[in-house]
């Protein structure tokens, strides 16, 4: 079996499982109870969570433990969306991208449904924002501001840092990431301290299912969406799994020091597939040279997405065919449209994601494999 869908999911680590296992034995109680094994579990999660907080280096912000990364983005847009009620004559701004994962580019679809005024700024054929477009699309109304780290598609990384710069004027303007494809990926240049809420998913650096978390800076207040307990705020109310909480803490202890060195060891990887490709002149590469080196998007143009998919995995060698939360949905793949604005690369378009785990032969027989579809 070979695996190239890492950024759809990957293996948990021994490490993390093991905290996840010891800690849902030894710590069952529940975090809210009022009693000394509530208490205890309480504790746990307090340290578990100022671990997390310190490792990411992050002085001023708050973590609420979620579902999953999706979840997170919906709490966190909807939270800032609906501080701000529409009225009769004042529509409030909220700036995205077309490039967004489903779980942020569908929410802003539902609030334009709503009434806001949002602008889905245009990418270009390398992934990115254009910074004049952003600048002339502020303006005082404008009230959130979300845009991707890292595409999961393509892997082409944002300017963040500049986006930051430009809100500096823009008071009023809160600013969301979903730092999902980033986080334990790419180093970043810019400061986490600066960003107003962002995302991340557990299961994305080898860790459980089931568990990621949304954190947001002091003083930003969120508007509910969901109700019950006071439990995290109130803004994820209900029993939080404490073992889910540890076990993100132990992956990014692991992982997140480790970011310069395994890019630097999947750029290497990432560098040889693109030279075997090279030599497949029928093969599309739609990812940047500057995207990470985690993604990689291709396209076949004379053979559909799913069946090139289906072909690679009869050899028992596993890709995706784009976002796996949209993978079953067969449409044109979103951000390779708005790319190259080409219906044929977007509806053959496949994710090959590495890993630190990769190796040159697994891409060697990828390649090999690749060479004899074309070829059919």
């Amino acid at each position: 079996m070979i695996y190239f869908d890492y950024g759809a999911t990957t293996p948990i680590d021994d490490e993390v499982l093991n905290s996840y296992i010891k800690t849902q034995k030894q710590f069952f109680a529940n975090t809210s109870s009022m009693h000394k094994l509530g208490q205890i579990t309480k504790q746990v999660l307090e340290q578990a969570t100022k671990e997390t907080l310190d490792v990411l280096g992050l002085s001023n912000h708050h973590l609420v433990y979620t579902s999953n990364a999706t979840e997170a983005n919906n709490l966190a847009i909807y939270g800032i969306a609906h501080r701000y009620l529409l009225s009769e004559g004042l529509k409030w701004r909220l700036i995205t991208t077309k490039m967004e994962h489903p779980s942020v580019y569908e929410v802003f679809k539902a609030l334009e449904q709503e009434g806001y005024d949002v602008i889905y700024l245009d990418v270009s054929a390398e992934g990115t924002i254009d910074l004049e477009q952003f600048r002339q699309a502020l303006n005082k109304q404008t009230v959130l501001v979300s845009i991707m780290w890292v595409n999961n598609i393509v892997g082409s990384i944002q300017p963040i840092k500049e986006v930051l710069n430009l809100l500096e004027q823009y008071p009023k303007a809160t600013f969301h990431m979903d730092a999902v494809q980033g986080l334990c990926k790419v180093q970043a240049d810019f400061d986490f301290n600066k960003v107003d809420l962002f995302t991340m998913s557990t299961h994305k650096i080898y860790g459980p299912k089931g568990v990621g978390f949304l954190a947001y800076r002091s003083p930003i207040r969120l508007t509910k969406r969901l109700y019950g307990s006071q439990a995290q705020d109130g803004i994820k109310p209900g029993t939080l799994d404490l073992a889910l909480a540890v076990a993100t803490c132990k992956a990014l202890k692991i992982y997140y020091p480790k970011t310069k060195e395994h890019y630097q060891q999947v750029q290497a990887l990432n560098n040889y597939l693109r030279s075997g490709l090279a030599n497949l002149p029928m093969i599309h590469i739609n990812s940047p040279k500057t995207a990470v080196p985690y993604i990689l998007s291709i396209a076949l143009p004379s053979v559909n997405a799913e069946t090139l998919l289906h072909a690679l995995e009869a050899l028992d060698i596993y890709v995706s065919a784009g976002s796996a939360c949209h993978s079953k949905e067969r449409k044109p793949e979103r951000t390779v449209m708005a790319m190259t604005n080409s219906l044929e690369l977007a509806t053959s378009t496949i994710r090959i994601s590495l890993s630190h785990l990769s190796t040159k032969n697994e891409i060697d027989q990828l390649l090999l494999a690749l060479k004899d579809i074309c070829h059919v």
